[in-house]
């Protein structure tokens, strides 16, 4: 079963990882279907990288050609992760969670409590219904808003070559979201509680509920210089790609929030669909030292659409083609990507274009540092802004590290690990 895994998140977070993704929201999935790689060299350059250099060839085969002589092999490793919870949604629906265990069991054990006075009797109710205060504030606080979690992994082996370049990779990249949905009828509930002395959580109403989708692939991408010019170059590459889509939804009571026999990958929780996809790639270079680059790619020709019959949701991954354009020298790179197509998935949501530019500087051949900004050019995703650092030492081996932020506390990371022989 392909799982949703997100890097980073490690021993005492595995548990809030899980409840985390109990949180994720249906209308948080704004964020599109990328039909490419999730990379720090392109995520610290504004999310632009179709004509970076044949090591981003996972965001356009047709770079594969675009090598040095001294490159035979390369690999790379690359794990991301972006969260998004300007209400602090995750923490609030933990201490909920928390919150309801510890009044079930002063409720629950009020008949077991020695008062010696009314004045006691008093206070203990006192208590009691501050509790309930507190909790029905904090589920007024989180309801309906939004927290969204994107991730992604990779890994790629290169083997570019003067006649036909050959790459082989896996990947896999998905987003899931999800929201608090508070029944006003559970501040009655809890109030009943207390003056019956009884109270079973699993009569409250309020519910988490998880939507996302997770897409894994592999296979295999060549590239063939087609025009070799005087003036300029042109490229043409293609990748042939085995995909699996899932697609998870879940809806849980507040009282299951913190069971620890929950997992949203349970297959009562997933429809999936499998195929095989195509992407192709097509780069050209120009000019006196070839320092003006442009590219255009179309990813997953084939239509791919995965149905939850039981509560009528639909995914859909289609059709998406972006341009590129880039000058690059010695020094710096300045980059532009930009969706010519809707990125469409969810039918119920509104799709988003994005438009991202980047810039590199190269200092000694073996530091880089990278800035970039990504907006939607349908306003309805975040504005991002991006940087990054590369090391790497003799040209051999690389590690690159990319960080970003956004609107409505949107926050990532990406890390990638390469190897040049």
């Amino acid at each position: 079963m392909t799982q949703f895994t997100l890097p980073f998140v490690k021993n005492r977070y595995s548990v809030k990882f899980k409840q985390t993704l109990l949180l994720l929201p249906i209308m948080a999935i704004a964020l599109p279907s990328y039909g490419e790689s999730f990379t720090a060299k392109r995520t610290g350059q504004g999310f632009t990288g179709l004509t970076q250099d044949f090591t981003s060839s996972l965001s356009n085969p047709a770079l594969l050609t675009k090598f040095d002589n001294d490159d035979d092999v390369f690999f790379s490793l690359n794990v991301g992760v972006m969260v998004s919870d300007k209400y602090d949604v995750i923490d609030t629906t933990e201490d909920i969670s928390d919150n309801l265990d510890t009044l079930v069991d002063d409720i629950n054990n009020i008949q077991f409590q020695n008062f010696q006075s009314l004045n006691e009797i008093q206070s203990y109710n006192n208590n009691l219904n501050q509790q309930v205060d507190d909790i029905i504030a904090d589920f007024k606080k989180i309801d309906k808003k939004i927290v969204k979690v994107r991730n992604g992994v990779n890994f790629q082996v290169l083997i570019p070559n003067k006649y036909l370049s050959v790459g082989f990779f896996t990947n896999q990249y998905g987003r899931i979201g999800g929201t608090m949905d508070y029944n006003e009828e559970d501040e009655k509930i809890l109030d009943d509680a207390i003056l019956t002395g009884d109270l079973d959580l699993n009569d409250l109403a309020s519910a988490t509920t998880a939507v996302g989708y997770s897409i894994a692939e592999a296979g295999v991408m060549a590239a063939y210089p087609a025009v070799k010019h005087a003036n300029y170059d042109v490229s043409v590459g293609a990748k042939l790609k085995y995909q699996r889509i899932d697609l998870y939804y879940n809806r849980v009571a507040i009282s299951d929030f913190d069971d620890d026999d929950f997992e949203i990958t349970d297959d009562e929780n997933i429809t999936d669909k499998s195929g095989t996809n195509v992407d192709l790639g097509l780069y050209i270079n120009w000019g006196d030292e070839r320092q003006w680059h442009a590219a255009l790619v179309t990813n997953n020709l084939m239509k791919q659409t995965v149905h939850h019959s039981d509560q009528d949701i639909a995914f859909t991954l289609e059709n998406s083609t972006s341009f590129g354009l880039s000058y690059q020298n010695s020094w710096v790179s300045l980059a532009t990507d930009i969706d010519l197509t809707d990125r469409k998935q969810f039918a119920s949501l509104e799709p988003s274009k994005y438009a991202g530019v980047g810039a590199e500087f190269r200092f000694y051949e073996h530091i880089q540092f990278r800035l970039g900004y990504r907006t939607d050019l349908n306003d309805i995703d975040d504005d991002i802004y991006t940087a990054g650092i590369g090391i790497s030492p003799w040209d051999v081996f690389a590690v690159d590290i990319a960080a970003f932020a956004g609107d409505n506390e949107t926050l990532g990371a990406a890390l990638q690990f390469s190897l040049k022989i």
